[in-house]
């Protein structure tokens, strides 16, 4: 490892970062456009791809509906964690005379797409792949051989030319048990459909994901079920009667029939979240104090070891429904 290397290396993990990872402009060439480094920064040369692992008792504690905080509280850390290694990392790269610049970890999108297209400046997960950080399991997070999904990742992009670090061999895959597409309450994973995208060289196959709209929805807390029947919810006590995947224009329509009622404010800041307006990323602590999680299930449930994964979903899918409470949320049994 050079000189530099190093030195980003050790001064990423004084501040608690749990992986560290570097790529090249090159090494993301085959990659769909939002692997482009020079997006954000046109003389990009490498990449530096930081994880942080979030807890998992935190993330047992939410999945049951004990502790809905714990792991809100857990997620904001692992942001402002990454955020910090990522600025730190960024001035070092400045003062040794490098353009480089740290970006949010979420929440930012490329303006001019379609409608929800929700298309990042630089996509973290393929960075990270490209990085030797993880694989994209079926779910398309990024898989890591330590944490699983259960990761919150930021890039650095520099004009410094890094060596690369070598990506996970294809063996490392994930084994498709579709937990992650159970878990979901939108639908927005597919249990069967499938796509493939290549990064680094490998073809990654995970779901044909539905509109983003079904993500967003539900894991933004404007709806916690799958349908007015559900055993389990989110920790939204939001309940919408959406339509099940297969026609995106009519689920579109009834999301949008939805936002104009006067009690719907949270969907539709949702429907419009492509617009949010985010503070410089030094400022970026009284914005993430304003996060709430209620989902993120797909990432959560996903743990390295097939047996703990099923014990997240046995967990999630017992724990009840949250329901509109007078002093707020209330956990209710289904029977």
């Amino acid at each position: 490892m050079d000189k530099l290397k190093q030195e980003i290396t050790k001064l990423a993990r004084e501040i608690g970062i749990n992986k560290v990872g570097f790529t090249t402009r090159e090494r993301l060439a085959d990659a769909p456009p939002s692997g482009d480094l020079t997006y954000v920064l046109p003389g990009a040369e490498s990449a530096i791809s930081l994880a942080v692992a979030l807890d998992k008792q935190a993330i047992r504690d939410f999945l049951s509906k004990k502790d809905q905080m714990a792991h809100t509280r857990d997620h904001r850390a692992s942001y402002m964690k990454v955020i910090k290694a990522g600025m730190a990392i960024e001035k070092l790269l400045q003062e040794m005379g490098y353009e480089a610049k740290a970006l949010w970890p979420n929440y930012e999108y490329r303006k001019g797409q379609p409608f929800l297209a929700m298309v990042p400046p630089l996509s973290h997960r393929y960075v990270a792949v490209a990085a030797g950080i993880g694989w994209l399991g079926w779910s398309g997070n990024v898989l890591t051989p330590e944490y699983g999904a259960t990761v919150s990742l930021l890039s650095v992009v520099t004009s410094a030319e890094l060596e690369p670090d070598k990506p996970m061999e294809q063996r490392d895959t994930c084994d498709k048990c579709r937990l992650c597409a159970a878990s979901c309450p939108g639908y927005f994973i597919s249990a069967k459909e499938e796509t493939a995208v290549n990064v680094a060289g490998n073809a990654y196959k995970h779901n044909k994901k539905a509109h983003n709209a079904r993500c967003e929805v539900s894991c933004g807390g404007a709806n916690g079920v799958r349908n007015r029947e559900s055993k389990w919810s989110t920790w939204s006590y939001k309940v919408l009667d959406l339509p099940e995947p297969g026609n995106d224009e009519k689920f579109m329509r009834v999301v949008q029939e939805y936002a104009r009622e006067p009690d719907n404010r949270l969907l539709r800041i949702l429907l419009d979240a492509e617009n949010l307006s985010l503070p410089p990323l030094e400022s970026a602590g009284p914005f993430m104090d304003r996060m709430l999680f209620t989902c993120g299930n797909c990432m959560l449930v996903c743990w390295p070891d097939l047996e703990e994964r099923k014990e997240n979903h046995r967990l999630l899918t017992t724990s009840g429904r949250v329901v509109r409470g007078e002093q707020g949320p209330v956990v209710v049994k289904q029977g």
